[in-house]
């Protein structure tokens, strides 16, 4: 293994003699960390599942927005990056192949070029991922932080072969359309009732959802849990209320939180900075 800690878990899988495979990641952060400096892979496609909240990453010209349940895959030899967004709140899973082996994990040379000549034609690829995926990578995570032994390595090389005969699937179906006004009518009456606490039964009202079903509806299509959608809002409001009104108190009220040192805590959460210090930058860079 590479790296860990308790919110970020790196195994380097070719030192630990899994073919044709660089890196596998994981991150789970509570609050939002630095940005990913822009960077390139040699020779190496990056497949990243983002299970749940949201992460930019810059590729290019090009923006993706990731948010939960996403797939997104990266060509080999391209910068990329999160821009200036930084490595955000959620849960994400990365995966490296390297091109360089000629064979992949435990795939006869035929199957390995086939299996990654399909993935390299979806570079650059954004798409719907699935809810098998979360056992899948979960499981590679429990069996990687075992130790080495002839088990580990069988049960790796399956998963990390059935996790990419899953992406190559679901990167090959049709995207569909989700349900938009259902989503418009959330957004709208969120948008208008940022000044006050915003109930997930009101909410599961409009759009005629079932209360005990909506959450996940909503996480489903979102990315996040209302609540947290709704706080990311607020914040995202507040950066633009901080810089006309003078009290930090008084944007705290005026978005519906009960102090402004919950506020606080919440705007460096999704920021990383804090409400003052945030005005402060503003203000030195104009």
């Amino acid at each position: 293994m590479q790296k860990q800690t308790n919110k970020r878990k790196v195994f380097n899988l070719g030192q630990l003699g899994f073919v044709g495979c660089h890196d596998f990641g994981y991150y789970h952060y509570n609050k939002v960390e630095p940005t990913l400096e822009t960077h390139h892979h040699k020779a190496v496609l990056e497949i990243c599942f983002c299970l749940k909240g949201q992460q930019y990453y810059q590729v290019g010209e090009d923006v993706f927005k990731l948010t939960g349940n996403h797939i997104f895959i990266v060509p080999p030899d391209v910068d990329h990056s999160s821009g200036v967004y930084p490595e955000d709140i959620g849960e994400v899973f990365w995966l490296q192949i390297s091109l360089e082996k000629g064979k992949l994990c435990n795939l006869s040379g035929d199957q390995s070029e086939f299996l990654l000549g399909e993935l390299i034609q979806r570079g650059n690829a954004l798409f719907k991922g699935a809810f098998i995926l979360k056992p899948i990578l979960e499981k590679l995570i429990r069996m990687l932080e075992e130790p080495e032994n002839p088990l580990v390595k069988l049960w790796g090389n399956q998963l990390i072969v059935q996790l990419l005969l899953e992406t190559l699937v679901l990167a090959k179906e049709p995207q569909q359309m989700i349900n938009s006004e259902r989503l418009d009518i959330l957004n709208d009456f969120i948008g208008k009732h940022l000044h006050r606490i915003v109930y997930v039964d009101e909410l599961a009202t409009l759009v005629n959802i079932s209360t005990s079903h909506f959450k996940s509806w909503f996480k489903q299509h979102f990315g996040v849990p209302p609540k947290a959608y709704i706080n990311r809002l607020k914040i995202e409001q507040a950066k633009k209320d901080l810089l006309v009104k003078k009290s930090i108190t008084q944007v705290a009220f005026d978005l519906g939180f009960n102090s402004s040192q919950y506020f606080a805590t919440i705007f460096k959460k999704y920021t990383g900075v804090s409400p003052r210090s945030y005005v402060t930058a503003i203000n030195r860079q104009n």
